[in-house]
C-alpha cells in the first residue's frame, strides 16, 4: 500500500542539500539571487555552487545577494496547494535574512486567498545551509512517510534547537569586501594565517576560536562536535566551498569517530558564500530523533 503524502514541503536555496536528495523526497526549493556586475543570477538554477566558486576565486568577482520574492514563493506555493492538503515552508533564519521570512509570510497570504483550504505553515528554522539542509530533509522525510502537518510541524519544532553548524573559514578577504569585517582584521588574520571557526546555531553567529592553520581549526571543529555529541547517534552534514578534498576527508573522519545514523556531503550554499568565499568546509549535525 502506497501512503499518500499529505504535506509539501518547501525551502529556499540557503539550505544545503543535493540535488539528489531534492528530487528523491520532492523537496521545492525557493531560490536566492546572486547579483555581480549588472547580472543577476538564481541561485542553484542560473548558477551552481562549483562554478560559482570558480568565477568567485578567479576573478575576485564581488557578489551581492537577495532574498526570494514573495512572487517566488507564491509560485512555489501554488504549485504544491494543487497537489497537496498543506504546505509547511522551512526558512532560513530570520537573524540572517529576516527578508526571506516576510516574503514567505506574504506569500502564504496570497496563496490562502487563492486556495482557502490549503493550509500552509511558514517556520523559521533559526538557521542556515547545511543545518537548515538538515531540518528540511526531516521534514521531506516525515511529510513523505505520510505523517499530517501537525506531526511534521512538531518534528521540526522538537529538531531546531537540537541542529547545530560549525564552519571553518579559509579567508576573511570576502568579508571583508562586504564590509562585514575590518580590513585591518582580514590583513591581520590572512597574516598569521589564522582560520577563523565559527558556530552559527539557534539564529546566532559566534566565533569559537582563532586557531593558526586550516588543520587545527578542523581539529576544533570536530573536537567541538564530539563535545556536543559525544557517542549518541548522529545525522551529520559536510559543507564545502570549492574544497572536496577536504570534505572527503572530513567524510572519513567524521564516518571514524562519530556513531552515525547518515554522512552527507554538500557544497555550501552560494548565497552564504558569496561573503565567505571559496575554501571553507563546514560540519552540520543533530542528534536521531525518532520519527
Amino acid at each position: 500500500m502506497v501512503t499518500q503524502q499529505k504535506v509539501a514541503i518547501v525551502v529556499d536555496s540557503s539550505s544545503c542539500l543535493a540535488q539528489d536528495i531534492i528530487q528523491d523526497l520532492n523537496i521545492s526549493v525557493v531560490p536566492h539571487q546572486l547579483i555581480s556586475q549588472n547580472k543577476t543570477y538564481r541561485d542553484g538554477i542560473d548558477i551552481d555552487p562549483s562554478e560559482f566558486y570558480v568565477i568567485q576565486k578567479s576573478k575576485h568577482v564581488t557578489f551581492t545577494t537577495s532574498g526570494p520574492t514573495p512572487g517566488d514563493f507564491f509560485e512555489k506555493f501554488e504549485l504544491a496547494a494543487k497537489r497537496h492538503q498543506s504546505i509547511i515552508c522551512i526558512t532560513v533564519g530570520s537573524q540572517f535574512s529576516n527578508a526571506t521570512l516576510n516574503a514567505a509570510t506574504i506569500a502564504a497570504r496570497l496563496t490562502y486567498a487563492s486556495y482557502p483550504r490549503t493550509r500552509i505553515k511558514i517556520i523559521d528554522s533559526k538557521a542556515a545551509a547545511g543545518a537548515e539542509g538538515l531540518i528540511a530533509l526531516q521534514a521531506a522525510r516525515a511529510a513523505k512517510s505520510g505523517q499530517s502537518i501537525e506531526q511534521v510541524v512538531a518534528g521540526i519544532q522538537d529538531l531546531i534547537p537540537r541542529v547545530h553548524l560549525l564552519a571553518v573559514l579559509d579567508t576573511l578577504y570576502y568579508l571583508e569586501k562586504s564590509g562585514r569585517v575590518p580590513k585591518t582584521k582580514a590583513w591581520a588574520a590572512s597574516l598569521l594565517g589564522i582560520r577563523p571557526l565559527a558556530d552559527l546555531t539557534g539564529g546566532k553567529a559566534r566565533l569559537l576560536g582563532k586557531p593558526r592553520g586550516k588543520r587545527r581549526a578542523i581539529d576544533l571543529l570536530f573536537q567541538t562536535a564530539f563535545n556536543h555529541l559525544g557517542d549518541r547517534p548522529a545525522h551529520l552534514n559536510i559543507m564545502h566551498a570549492n574544497a572536496p578534498e577536504t570534505a572527503n576527508i572530513m567524510y572519513i573522519r567524521a564516518k571514524a569517530i562519530f556513531n552515525w545514523q547518515e554522512v552527507l556531503v554538500s557544497e555550501f550554499t552560494p548565497v552564504m558564500g558569496a561573503h565567505t568565499g571559496p575554501g571553507l568546509v563546514g560540519l552540520a549535525f543533530h542528534t536521531k530523533t525518532i520519527l
